[in-house]
């Protein structure tokens, strides 16, 4: 596993500046297999979709940017997978979340707003409807390769136990979409798993076991090769490997301290422990560098 991820800016850039199938072929020819496409966020979708608004930068006349991502990803040799970015989280100002004030987990003290936004209710039907009608569209397209969640698939603790309607709505959301497409892969990025379970109910190891989870791609953003692999430790990862493919996300983003280096040596510690990786994002090192010195690994 070597990946990417590609937020919906850097799509967006991408898109209207027609240098997609450029860095596409870069990534290609510098070893990289597989982009991870953020497709749904704060801004709107990237796909057509009734769910929910499509982001303003891809309404007709424009085409599809997605479709156009995937088919070059595949011309290039890599698999495309739609990143749902955004999970359970949305704005306070989201249009979904002042239609459907219902929807919304609450405190105890009754407060909806946790870390600056609202977290919808995994247990609520509603919301399942609408979460996977979100992804409705996107499985249709025949050419991909998989879906991924991440650490915003979970709600914090402080709303309470939600472990166990977190699995359920896992479970629904993998059986809906092999159902469509069996050989489609579900992927997760979650944290390391005691906090991901102690601090937002992410409780992947089981969804690993139970075979809810095709793929993990667990998010060390440390800051040297030593932080790396002491989080790696006791991780869950090791135990998910013997279930699924897995990898390691590292962190190429605005960290003053950051250098492509030091980058480098965080996929060498990686690497000598047996695991694939994918850097988040392409964007953040494309604007620290020139683009011929996206990192070869």
């Amino acid at each position: 596993m070597k990946g990417v991820w590609l937020t919906n800016i850097g799509t967006i850039l991408l898109h209207h500046t027609t240098s997609l199938d450029e860095v596409l072929n870069h990534l290609s020819q510098s070893g990289y297999d597989r982009v991870y496409f953020s497709v749904y966020g704060f801004g709107g979708t990237l796909y057509p979709t009734s769910q929910r608004p499509t982001n303003w930068l891809f309404v007709p006349p424009l085409i599809n940017p997605w479709r156009a991502a995937v088919k070059e990803s595949l011309r290039q040799g890599l698999k495309p997978f739609a990143w749902f970015e955004y999970g359970l989280m949305l704005s306070p100002k989201d249009p979904i979340a002042k239609k459907h004030p219902d929807w919304l987990l609450k405190t105890p003290a009754g407060k909806t707003v946790v870390e600056t936004n609202v977290w919808l209710d995994p247990a609520n039907p509603q919301v399942q409807a609408y979460l996977l009608g979100n992804m409705e569209d996107i499985l249709k397209e025949k050419d991909l390769a998989g879906i991924q969640l991440d650490d915003h698939w979970a709600v914090p603790r402080v709303f309470g136990n939600k472990s166990q309607a977190l699995t359920n709505l896992t479970r629904k959301l993998h059986d809906h979409v092999k159902a469509i497409n069996p050989k489609l892969v579900v992927s997760l990025s979650p944290n390391p798993h005691s906090f991901a379970v102690n601090k937002y109910n992410q409780n992947w190891l089981a969804w690993v076991r139970q075979g809810i989870v095709d793929e993990v791609v667990l998010q060390i953003y440390r800051k040297t090769p030593n932080q790396v692999a002491a989080s790696l430790s006791g991780s869950g990862l090791a135990t998910a490997s013997r279930y699924v493919p897995v990898g390691v996300g590292l962190y190429a983003g605005w960290n003053p301290d950051f250098s492509l280096k030091g980058l480098q040596a965080q996929v060498r510690t990686v690497e000598q422990q047996g695991y694939g990786y994918s850097l988040f994002s392409w964007e953040f090192v494309v604007m620290r560098h020139l683009f011929n010195h996206i990192p070869r690994f």
